[in-house]
């Protein structure tokens, strides 16, 4: 004779109960929509519209707890097996899960293995380890990283009627950034490309970061006598990028940098577009790390045939810095952005001529065109000549000329600018600069932002993989992982419960 387990059998009838409780308290809700929506003839649009997605919101929430009322609070038998030895079930245990239409209460089994207690349901259902639902954070995380995380918590109570704490907010951005690292190690976003570009090519420039008093006071770069103490960490933003070549003359790069409102349609050189752009920016690693993750995104790729183009501004460090990172890539060309050059010789020519006068124009054009042509070493000599002249032995003076003709000393070799334009090369670092504007300077610059080092890293590891077209493989990646790590680690999908569920 089979024995009943008259508590067991309870159960289940309490938990078809609440199947039947929701499904008819949502048909409810559903009809109650569809009656107000009729009887609102002489309501204003948006009002209507508004008091739709309010509804629809509830309405969310019942169907909701029909979805885990229907899960049978993850009874999987008395026993199931596991990578860890067979587990028996025990008691039942509440979780709460805060999805963007409401807080719910979930009833779960606990079942027990002799060093382990876990929940099947949380495994199989992939429930977050904290309360917020993957979607809320995922939405919280958009937020975040465009604005202050006020913003993001006025954004919610006033559109969806949750209230979310600003610390929570931050701390759920903090945490989502966890599996940055593994995830691009693990290549989890290479991508295929249907159109091969002609180059491959790297950047790097700093941007500062505003910072906390306390994470301030940490800075220890040099300051002048009378400067102020600096308030920013600089962060080092890097760019990976595929381009194809743009072959032009002297003249036009000369022509389209210095008179830029003179260019003519029918002769204006087509400007190639970066495809394929990695970003990263951080400002808690050291900056030799920051080229080693670029460095890894293209050490595989074959430069037998074409250089990897290196581009940066004109910070020896972070040239030398680059020369020891990417040794192993023999065949790479190192080029000095073009308009820090530029800046130099506008420099010199202020001090000749009126400030935005033609002659002054003139004068840049004249010199970026010998520049561009290879002759910088023509250049240099004339500085050193004109700066031996009476009418510039003032101390400011000489101090230009020995600023200007020290710079191009210094980047000679990175200014082979003949040759770049002649196979097409990229000569200036725009997309890396772009990128200290979009994925540092947009957002940690706001309005009263200041920073500590783990709450900006966090911040600015999110931008990078949304900026790198990268969002929505990472979250699939991060949501994964978490589940993989936090419960059964051995072996999640050893755990026999899905043909338990399925019967």
């Amino acid at each position: 004779m089979k024995v009943i387990n008259i508590a067991d059998r309870t159960e289940h009838i309490q938990q078809a109960s609440n199947v039947e409780k929701y499904i008819s308290e949502s048909k409810a809700k559903f009809n109650l929509i569809i009656s107000e929506v009729v009887n609102s003839k002489s309501l204003e649009a948006h009002k209507t519209e508004s008091m739709i997605f309010k509804r629809l919101l509830e309405l969310g929430l019942f169907l909701l707890k029909l979805y885990f009322a229907s899960q049978n609070q993850g009874d999987y038998g008395k026993t199931i097996e596991t990578a860890q030895g067979q587990a028996k079930r025990g008691r039942t245990s509440e979780k709460t899960y805060f999805s963007i239409f409401g807080k719910i209460k979930i009833s779960r089994y606990l079942y027990h293995t002799d060093n382990k207690t876990f929940a099947p349901l949380d495994i199989l259902l992939n429930l977050p380890i904290r309360c917020y639902s993957y979607f809320l954070s995922e939405m919280f995380n958009l937020l975040n990283i465009k604005d202050a995380y006020s913003e993001g918590v006025i954004f919610v109570k006033k559109f969806f009627g949750q209230q979310v704490s600003i610390s929570a907010s931050e701390t759920i951005s903090g945490e989502s950034s966890s599996c940055y690292e593994e995830f691009y190690e693990l290549g989890k976003t290479l991508k295929e490309h249907e159109e091969k570009k002609d180059y491959t090519a790297v950047s790097f420039d700093g941007k500062g970061v505003p910072m906390i008093k306390k994470e301030a006071a940490k800075i220890t770069g040099r300051q002048g006598k009378g400067k102020k103490k600096q308030k920013k960490k600089e962060s080092l933003v890097g760019a990976k990028y595929n381009i194809n070549a743009n072959i032009r003359t002297a003249d036009d790069v000369a022509n389209n940098l210095v008179y830029p409102e003179k260019k003519e349609s029918e002769t204006e050189n087509k400007q190639e577009k970066a495809q394929n752009i990695r970003y990263i920016a951080s400002i808690a690693k050291p900056k030799k790390e920051v080229m080693e993750e670029i460095y890894d995104e293209v050490k595989n790729e074959n430069f037998s045939k074409t250089p990897l183009l290196c581009l940066m501004d004109g910070s020896l460090y972070l040239w030398e810095q680059l020369k020891t990172v990417f040794k192993d890539i023999s065949n790479k060309v190192c080029i000095l952005d073009i308009i820090h050059v530029l800046e130099y010789i506008w420099l010199i020519a202020h001090m000749m001529y009126k400030e935005g006068s033609e002659d002054a124009k003139k004068y840049v054009y004249k010199k970026l065109k010998l520049i561009l042509e290879g002759k910088i070493s023509s250049y240099i000599m004339e500085l050193q000549t004109e700066m031996q002249k009476t009418k510039w032995k003032k101390k400011s003076h000489q101090e230009k000329f020995k600023k200007v003709i020290t710079y191009f000393k210094n980047h000679r070799e990175y200014m082979k600018y003949d040759e770049y334009l002649a196979k097409g090369y990229p000569i200036g670092t725009g997309v890396v600069e772009s990128a200290c504007s979009h994925v540092v300077k947009d957002r940690m610059e706001i309005s009263g932002a200041r920073w500590g080092i783990n709450g900006a890293e966090s911040v600015l590891r999110l931008r990078s993989v949304v900026k790198s077209k990268d969002w929505d493989s990472y979250w699939e990646f991060f949501t994964s992982q978490v589940r993989e790590k936090d419960f059964i680690a051995d072996d999640y999908n050893s755990l026999n419960i899905k043909e338990k569920v399925c019967a």
